[in-house]
């Protein structure tokens, strides 16, 4: 069992504010952990609190690459 360490973060949100501020957060940590390499795909999933394949629309509707392959790597990796 992974051990976790908890920490809790106080952040302003604007009264008016609509919508979930704990799953976005969380979302947008797991991502930012993600996209500098720190976590796997599956852990900032985990972090996020959706599965793996949400995570990856996410990452998408973001523009941001879930594999980095050039195109030599993938081609050998698909043997093309």
């Amino acid at each position: 069992m992974r051990s976790t360490r908890e920490v809790k973060v106080i952040i302003p949100v604007p009264a008016n504010y609509v919508g979930n501020i704990n799953k976005e957060v969380r979302l947008a940590f797991a991502i930012d952990l993600f996209r500098r390499g720190i976590i796997s795909l599956e852990r900032a999933s985990e972090i996020a609190g959706i599965p793996v394949y949400d995570f990856l629309v996410k990452l998408r509707e973001r523009n941001i690459k879930a594999f980095n392959y050039s195109d030599e790597e993938l081609k050998g990796e698909l043997d093309l």
